[in-house]
């Protein structure tokens, strides 16, 4: 399967490549992005080049889909989101992203999650969109509601992150 390229006005959805990884690591390196990530920030570049090859296995293997998000103007990419946790015989899947701080505050993401939310529904078959992120992370929550997804609940040292159990608030968006 080819991986699917998808389009919105400022930026170009795309498989990641090992060329990419220079700008991975300009923001995964930044304790900010990485304060609710289930890594520590990366240290050098060999990290970055890592979940790129992460991300392009989970693709290869029929797992999921992470899209770079390469800005039209000059292809630089400023964050990634896609699928993981895919299970087709039950048609959901889980969403994640990220983004360079650089360019937080500026729809980027809303922009972004749009049309792989209904590449999810047509294209993957998805009937459900599962979230799981950080309840102090106000931002997330924000991009998420402002896409219709629903808030379902905390689940309580849900993750082992960094050391520590971590509370999930989980969120769903629902094919109607």
């Amino acid at each position: 399967m080819e991986f699917p390229v998808l389009e919105t006005e400022r930026l170009i959805l795309r498989q990641l490549t090992l060329n990419d990884t220079q700008d991975l690591f300009e923001y995964f390196s930044q304790d900010k992005v990485m304060e609710y990530y289930d890594l520590e920030a990366f240290k050098t570049e060999e990290d970055a080049l890592r979940i790129i090859q992460h991300f392009n296995s989970e693709f290869e293997k029929g797992k999921g889909f992470r899209w770079a998000l390469a800005l039209k103007s000059d292809g630089k990419v400023i964050g990634t989101c896609g699928y993981h946790n895919w299970y087709r015989e039950h048609f959901k899947a889980e969403i994640g992203y990220e983004l360079n701080p650089l360019f937080w505050k500026q729809s980027y993401m809303k922009e972004a999650i749009l049309p792989i939310l209904t590449y999810g529904f047509e294209e993957m078959r998805l009937h459900r969109i599962d979230a799981f992120i950080d309840p102090a992370n106000i931002s997330s929550e924000k991009l998420l509601t402002s896409v219709n997804f629903q808030e379902e609940g905390v689940l309580r040292d849900y993750f082992f992150e960094k050391g520590k159990f971590v509370d999930a608030k989980i969120f769903g968006l629902i094919n109607r």
